[in-house]
């Protein structure tokens, strides 16, 4: 795969620089990552004097601080009206299967079938599934590829697109925390900074801040935590009721599934979230056992230490055949 990268940079870089109705996407319920990149992205469009649509699954649901990312307000629902549009080329960021866009699946076929398709990631489950696939599994963030793209296609970052990267690469290395921040994810931050990125401003709120209701949310959130006899698994639920009772959204609970890998003797955090009464969302974190495979068995994804999935099950059935497997999981 490493041998196939400059290939595929080159061909980014020349759609980036040869698209004049550009559509850009990126997965449902985003994260600073994928948000923060899909509107450099659409910056660096502006940048070469093209305007690009920029589009996710939902986007009222982009909690704060992320929504008060600089261009988060232009982003528009990944809707049908996307598909009779007249964009020549659909960029699609930090999204390893087309299935996490969200949305219907014969809206997404129509999206991504009708015209070519550059996939940008750095997901090592990335399904490939662009006419142009740059995925560059060594970076500790999307955010951190489009930086070393847009520093090679000679585009100009601004302050704002700077920010959005910045935001990017905080959220996914948890403040340069993980073990896959390398010294190319430090320079990239050295290289926003000189961009005039805010880095004392919103892209270190990304990790911590929340409203008053969502510090109740997160607080409730907390006191529920459960953890298997050994200590070893530690997990919450974030349920509608619970989220009506401090008058906030279920979306808006960031931050739980790291603050209880924090939790000692903890390998593996789970925090499953009440999308519907028949609807589950869970996000797993882990200190060194892979739990990506478990994301997949059920559909989802994401990295070897930090997977998410969502189930057609109650958050109590949910819960009980996710826990069930990851007890299975370490047992081995």
């Amino acid at each position: 795969m490493e041998s196939e990268l400059p290939a595929a940079r080159r061909r980014v870089i020349e759609s980036l620089h040869r698209a004049r109705r550009p559509l850009v996407l990126s997965h449902r319920d985003s994260d600073a990552d994928s948000l923060g990149s899909a509107l450099a992205l659409g910056g660096a469009f502006g940048q070469l004097g093209v305007e690009a649509v920029l589009a996710v699954h939902q986007p009222e649901r982009i909690a704060p601080p992320l929504n008060e990312l600089p261009g988060a307000s232009a982003v528009v629902p990944l809707g049908a009206d996307l598909t009779t549009a007249d964009h020549d080329l659909v960029f699609v960021v930090d999204t390893a299967s087309p299935t996490l866009l969200g949305g219907e699946p014969t809206l997404r076929e129509a999206l991504l079938q009708s015209r070519p398709v550059v996939n940008i990631d750095h997901h090592d489950s990335n399904q490939h599934y662009g006419a142009v696939n740059y995925v560059e599994t060594a970076a500790a963030a999307t955010a951190e590829v489009l930086w070393g793209l847009l520093t090679e296609a000679g585009i100009p970052l601004t302050p704002d697109m700077a920010t959005n990267l910045q935001a990017g690469l905080v959220g996914d290395t948890l403040g340069f925390q993980i073990a896959d921040t390398s010294p190319r994810t430090l320079r990239a931050a050295a290289g926003l900074l000189e961009a005039g990125g805010a880095t004392h401003g919103l892209p270190r709120r990304v990790l911590n801040a929340r409203t008053i209701a969502a510090t109740r949310l997160y607080g409730a959130a907390l006191a529920a935590v459960q953890t298997s006899a050994d200590g070893c698994i530690v997990w919450t639920c974030v349920t509608q009721a619970m989220a009506d009772s401090v008058d906030a959204s279920v979306h808006y609970s960031h931050g739980l599934p790291n603050a209880l890998q924090e939790v000692v003797g903890a390998e593996i955090a789970a925090v499953f979230y009440e999308l519907r009464p028949d609807r589950t969302r869970a996000s797993l974190r882990s200190t060194g056992r892979p739990i990506r495979e478990v994301a997949e068995e059920y559909g989802g994804g994401g990295h070897q230490l930090a997977a998410g999935l969502t189930i057609q099950k109650s958050i109590a059935v949910a819960q009980r055949i996710v826990i069930d497997r990851l007890e299975s999981l370490l047992a081995t």
